[in-house]
C-alpha cells in the first residue's frame, strides 16, 4: 500500500510539473483574413496624411478615440492609413515575458516612422487588461521597436493595441497619432 501511495503521489508531482511547463507549443499571432481597410475600390491604397506640426498634447481634452477593428496576422495598416504595421514576438506563454518587435513605416512614403515611441495596450478582455510589467521602447534601426516585456496572466484570445506618437492629440486629422491592434492566442 506504502508503495502505491508513493506511485499516485510521484505521478501526480511529474502531471503538476508537466502542465506547468512551457513543453507545449507557444501561442500565436492569430491567422485570418488579411486587411483590406485602406484599399479602395479601384484597388489604389488610401493614405492619410500626417503633419508633425499637428503633434500637440491632448491638453486635457477628453476625446472618445474611435478604434478600428482588431486583426488578424501580423501586418496592417493602422486604423488611420498613416502607417504599416509589421510584427514579430519572442515565444508567447501563459505567465512568461514576451518582448515584440514592430516595424513601423508611413504610408506616404514607405520610410520608417522615427521617434514615434511605440508601445501596446494589451488586454485580454475589457475588464483584464494584461499585468504591469515594465514595459519599455528601444527603437534602433529607425521605425524598428522592441517592446516589452509583456506578460500574458491567462490563457485565451488577446488584443495586442500599437500606438504609434501616442503623446500627440487625436484631435487633429492630420496628427501623427495611430493605432492598430491584432489578436495573440496563448495557450
Amino acid at each position: 500500500m506504502k508503495h502505491l501511495i508513493a506511485a499516485v503521489i510521484v505521478t501526480a508531482i511529474a502531471v503538476a510539473v508537466a502542465c506547468s511547463s512551457n513543453n507545449g507549443p507557444p501561442g500565436m499571432i492569430v491567422s485570418g483574413p488579411a486587411d483590406v481597410h485602406c484599399t479602395l475600390p479601384d484597388g489604389g491604397t488610401q493614405v492619410q496624411p500626417t503633419d508633425f506640426a499637428d503633434c500637440h498634447p491632448d491638453g486635457g481634452d477628453v476625446t472618445t478615440i474611435v478604434y478600428g477593428p482588431t486583426l488578424f496576422n501580423a501586418e496592417a495598416d493602422d486604423d488611420d492609413c498613416k502607417y504599416h504595421v509589421k510584427f514579430s514576438s519572442s515565444a508567447i506563454y501563459e505567465n512568461q515575458d514576451v518582448n515584440f518587435t514592430a516595424m513601423v513605416t508611413r504610408k506616404t512614403d514607405g520610410m520608417p516612422a522615427p521617434v514615434a515611441k511605440t508601445s501596446l495596450e494589451v488586454f485580454l478582455n475589457e475588464m483584464h487588461p494584461a499585468p504591469n510589467s515594465g514595459q519599455k521602447s528601444t527603437e534602433n534601426p529607425a521605425g524598428t521597436y522592441k517592446i516589452g516585456p509583456i506578460h500574458f496572466d491567462a490563457p485565451g484570445q488577446w488584443t495586442i493595441r500599437f500606438h504609434i506618437y501616442e503623446e500627440c492629440s487625436e484631435l487633429l486629422e492630420t496628427s501623427p497619432h495611430g493605432h492598430v491592434a491584432f489578436y495573440i492566442s496563448v495557450p
